[in-house]
């Protein structure tokens, strides 16, 4: 048995929907993940969550309905460091549909350095860091650090996945990391009833106008109290996207595992709710679709 409980959540809608309005062209979805057969690519013992059935295939025709042509695979945390799906996935690509997908993986101290060169090679540019209370397999400081390092030294940004609650506990680690490109995902997760001025929001903001961080604008929907509209999420959303609209990247974060709310939103409303965060402007729009996935994922 897992970690996981045997809760049954509701599972993404194949029936996506295009957004209204489309995107602009080169629009990127900077955060997916994709699951394997887990006869050939098993999860890790003990296990976050449980991989469901969404695979690149089905991806490829999610972000097809939704008008995207580039993505970016986030390599899941069931998986750990065992990247073969990952390679697999990108090694039968052309080199044409190459140039629209990128990737971010997972190093820790047990990644060989001829793994690494050849996830850079295949296109991945950034490395995921999981960490904070919600999330399994805490590493100490100092095996992030040496991670961090080889990232840094590869040439890729990281991404750090943690929560509100871990920046308050600990604002002085993540301050202390320099000479990378960080990337928070998720807003931080953070908790929308609290408001803007709660400690991890300020910290945010002060992050991205003053050391030039990067926000993932993803997630609104998840930690959204609303089982749709999300209105909640959306004066942070507009707050980081004034804060520094030239580091914002967002991403649907398909297929949406763990799933809590009763209400399972068709990806289109990922789209949708990121619109508003910008009140439809176009240019905002092209800056977090097409120019910046672009600067950070090293697209053409």
């Amino acid at each position: 048995m897992t970690r996981q409980d045997q809760t049954v959540f509701p599972q993404w809608v194949r029936e996506t929907r295009a957004p209204v309005p489309p995107p602009p062209p080169k629009s990127c979805d900077c955060q997916f993940h994709i699951y394997g057969d887990p006869a050939k690519y098993p999860p890790k013992k003990d296990a976050f969550y449980q991989p469901p059935q969404a695979t690149f295939a089905d991806m490829r025709g999610v972000l097809e309905a939704l008008g995207f042509e580039r993505g970016v695979i986030v390599h899941p945390m069931p998986y750990d460091t065992d990247h073969r799906l990952l390679i697999d996935t990108l090694s039968s690509l052309g080199p044409d549909e190459r140039r629209n997908f990128r990737a971010t993986g997972i190093i820790k101290d047990n990644v060989s350095d001829a793994t690494l060169q050849e996830l850079d090679r295949l296109g991945v540019r950034g490395a995921r860091f999981n960490f904070g209370k919600r999330y399994e397999g805490i590493q100490s400081r100092d095996a992030i650090r040496r991670s961090l390092d080889r990232a840094r030294e590869i040439g890729w940004h990281a991404r750090m996945h943690v929560a509100g609650d871990d920046i308050e506990a600990d604002p002085q680690f993540l301050e202390s990391i320099k000479n990378i490109t960080c990337v928070v995902d998720h807003m931080a997760h953070l908790h929308f009833d609290r408001g803007l001025d709660q400690p991890a929001c300020r910290w945010l903001v002060h992050m991205l106008k003053n050391e030039g961080w990067w926000m993932m604008l993803s997630n609104g929907n998840r930690d959204s109290k609303m089982d749709g509209g999300f209105d909640d999420a959306v004066p942070f959303g507009r707050l980081f996207v004034a804060a520094a609209p030239d580091r914002m990247i967002w991403g649907t974060d398909w297929p949406h595992v763990n799933w809590r709310k009763s209400r399972m939103m068709n990806d289109a409303e990922t789209v949708e709710l990121l619109y508003r965060y910008v009140d439809n402007d176009q240019a905002l729009l092209q800056k977090i679709l097409v120019d910046n996935p672009a600067r950070l994922h090293g697209f053409d």
